[in-house]
């Protein structure tokens, strides 16, 4: 039987700066593996159909960013116990929902495994350099698939994987290196992250030459390179994600130094002219309602749907069933211990809306399209897309694995001025600097699906408005019954 790799029409608008194509992808919706990659193009549109995969609703669509996670991580307290949501915050794994929804995920991360395993098999035969004739292009497809890969895999392993530190309850897990779905073999959390980071140091080294190393990041179309396939990088899966990346894992397992030095080279990295390539978002960002802050965004997911699909239902439908608002007391606990009156976050990424039952409720508006910011074209093509890395994480990371505390006080001063924020005191010990990382995990990262990943990796025993302690077992969240005998 041939094989098929299913795309769809949303690969139009996959991973740009903008929800602009960056390259068309054939309109059909089945198409045959060995005649997609007859052509240069084929390669360039399955990579994209990657990353389409990725936008489903089970994975960052909406329940690993939006939704489901940030439950888990007890952001939002309107849920009854009856509903998938109010049975996540509770980690009731057995309700018949939650079971359904931690299937359908860990099918979706496979399944956009298989499709990356075909990119990377097909440009690691050698018959493809008659196809690809640039070694260049050749390294760079391999050199994404790769992080994509890794990226995946990761993110499997932070969410059905067991604690990362001192665990009891031990998990083995499939990485899948190949495109067919019957040989996954099962490896243990240390040789799964040896995997992890192999892929990572792999795909380092093809893109030791992307093109994104030597053009501006905020120029999306370079006038010096006539081959489309190079424009809009920014955001792609690119040298850069490989580093980011690098850092979270790093962080995640304990090998913080590490950590620190690849979230370095981020933070430090210089362009020709000697600006910095990535610098945190300042008040642009937030005058222009760009909640995301795609001017600090190391890599994301693009998605034109986001508006009408996703923000609308999730965060401004008024009608029962929508559990995803804030109360003001818990708006403002959130930002305890901070200076609010000027603070970008506190005052300009929250809406307010008043319930059916009467009650002033708060709604998130990071992905918020239009309303008082405008709605031109311009505008919202940098609001639809979902951040997977950003600048701000990598200051976080470094305040975090740094043993210098002027250094820390140097990273929170720059850190706090890009969000608008008055100075605090300085710290004046490493225990009250970290606490206050991550305060600032639970500020920055709503609805983008990390703060249960944090919890997770720091064995947390008591979250922020939940009033049991959570357990191991709360943490590792089940294989699915069908997959542990695979």
């Amino acid at each position: 039987m041939k094989k098929i790799l299913i795309y769809s029409m949303m690969a139009l608008s996959l991973m740009t700066t903008s929800c602009e194509k960056f390259l068309d992808v054939k309109p059909q919706s089945q198409i045959p593996t060995e005649d997609i990659f007859k052509q240069e193009t084929g390669y360039e549109d399955a990579l994209i159909g990657c990353y389409v995969k990725m936008t489903t609703d089970e994975l960052y669509g909406r329940f690993l960013t939006l939704e489901g996670l940030d439950f888990m991580a007890q952001y939002y307290s309107e849920a009854p116990n009856t509903s998938l949501q109010g049975a996540l915050k509770e980690f009731n794994y057995k309700n018949e929902e939650v079971e359904a929804q931690l299937k359908a995920t860990y099918n979706a991360f496979y399944n956009a495994i298989l499709h990356v395993n075909e990119v990377i098999e097909h440009i690691s035969a050698p018959e493809a350099s008659n196809v690809v004739k640039s070694e260049l292009k050749r390294k760079v497809l391999k050199g994404e698939a790769l992080g994509l890969r890794a990226f995946l895999h990761f993110d499997l392993l932070r969410l059905y994987g067991q604690i990362p530190q001192n665990a009891v309850k031990t998990v083995s897990l499939p990485y899948s290196e190949k495109t067919g779905v019957e040989d996954r073999p099962l490896y243990d959390f240390k040789s799964y992250v040896d995997k992890v980071l192999s892929d990572l140091t792999e795909a380092e080294q093809l893109l030791a030459e992307d093109p994104v190393l030597t053009h501006n990041l905020r120029q999306h179309v370079y006038k010096d390179v006539t081959d489309k396939f190079y424009h809009y990088r920014r955001f792609r899966f690119n040298y850069f994600a490989v580093k980011a990346l690098q850092a979270r894992v790093c962080l995640y397992v304990g090998e913080k130094e590490k950590a620190y030095s690849a979230a370095r080279q981020l933070v430090g990295q210089k362009e020709k002219n000697g600006t910095s390539y990535f610098q945190l978002a300042g008040n642009e960002d937030f005058q222009l309602g760009n909640f995301a802050l795609p001017g600090e965004t190391i890599f994301g997911l693009s998605n034109n749907q986001l508006q009408n699909e996703r923000y609308e239902i999730l965060f401004k439908n008024r009608k029962p069933g929508n559990y995803m608002n804030f109360s003001p007391k818990r708006k403002k606990e959130l930002f305890k211990g901070r200076n609010t009156s000027v603070n970008n976050r506190f005052n300009k990424i929250w809406g307010e809306h008043t319930s059916i039952n009467g009650t002033t409720l708060n709604y998130y508006k990071k992905y918020l399209q239009n309303e008082e910011y405008g709605n031109d074209q311009r505008m919202m093509d940098d609001r639809c897309f979902y951040p997977m890395f950003r600048v701000s994480e990598m200051y976080l990371i470094m305040m975090e694995t740094s043993n210098d505390l002027n250094e820390i006080n140097q990273l929170f001063t720059t850190y706090f001025l890009a969000r608008n924020e008055q100075l605090p005191a300085p710290f004046d010990n490493l225990e009250n600097a970290r606490k206050e990382v991550i305060d600032e995990y639970r500020r920055e990262f709503m609805a983008e699906g990390q703060m249960f990943f944090t919890y997770k990796r720091l064995g947390t025993k008591a979250m922020k408005w939940r009033n049991q302690e959570v357990t191991e077992t709360d943490y590792v969240v089940p294989v699915p019954a069908s997959e542990i005998t695979k």
